[in-house]
């Protein structure tokens, strides 16, 4: 008995080395993994940072320079036979942007590769909008400014809020006080979408003005009587 057990202690030391050093081994590939992992972790952590402080002084300094453009009111300039302005849309563009943009989320990469886009989209509406005015009238192309300026400058400090958020920024102070650009920008943003209601609502009694006037003289030009 004894004889068979002294031949298997070498089997069971062999076999504890084995799994000790399997063990040892898959530990250590763990331990590397996890290092690895979060050295991947904190050079995207600070990519991201990167290119997010960039970013963020960016699109406020184009928030704080749309209330300019977004309040302008104009004037007219008699004897150039023109309207004129002050400020229009401002220039929105990333060429002096560093990093790399693939460290944030691929959702808010989205929406901030979208602005200089919408930006574009809306210099092209107010410029058709002063193609269509009176020379003496900028009316129209004026309030597209307004429109755009507003809106894209509230839209670019929301971008900023979120990239402040997910870098654990401190806050901005762009709302801190009566004349800070988001609530400049916010007031003006209302305005101009109360005054497209009101040409909306308008331009709807216009029309209905309009079919109401054609069923009459349409009623008239049949020779009927009217309905008792």
């Amino acid at each position: 008995m004894a004889e068979g057990i002294s031949v298997w202690i070498p089997v069971i030391t062999a076999l504890a080395g084995i799994g000790g050093a399997l063990g040892s081994q898959y530990i250590s590939h763990r331990f590397t993994l996890n290092r690895e992992k979060k050295a991947s972790e904190d050079k995207m952590q600070r990519e991201r940072y990167f290119i997010a402080t960039g970013l963020v002084f960016l699109l406020e300094r184009f928030a704080q320079r749309c209330v300019y453009s977004a309040y302008e009111s104009g004037f007219n300039e008699p004897e150039h036979g023109h309207f004129r302005v002050n400020h229009t849309l401002p220039e929105l563009s990333y060429d002096g942007i560093d990093g790399d943009w693939r460290s944030l989320p691929p959702e808010l990469m989205f929406r901030l590769s979208q602005m200089p886009v919408l930006q574009q989209e809306a210099k092209q509406s107010i410029e058709s909008a002063f193609g269509n005015d009176n020379p003496y009238d900028g009316s129209t192309g004026l309030s597209e400014i307004n429109k755009h300026s507003s809106r894209l400058g509230l839209r670019a400090i929301r971008l900023s809020r979120e990239l402040r958020q997910i870098c654990s920024m401190p806050h901005d102070y762009l709302s801190a006080h009566h004349w800070s650009a988001w609530r400049m920008l916010s007031i003006a943003r209302a305005r101009s979408i109360n005054a497209e209601l009101r040409y909306a609502r308008s331009h709807h009694k216009y029309h209905a003005s309009l079919r109401l006037m054609e069923s009459v003289d349409s009623l008239e030009s049949t020779g009927l009587p009217d309905k008792e």
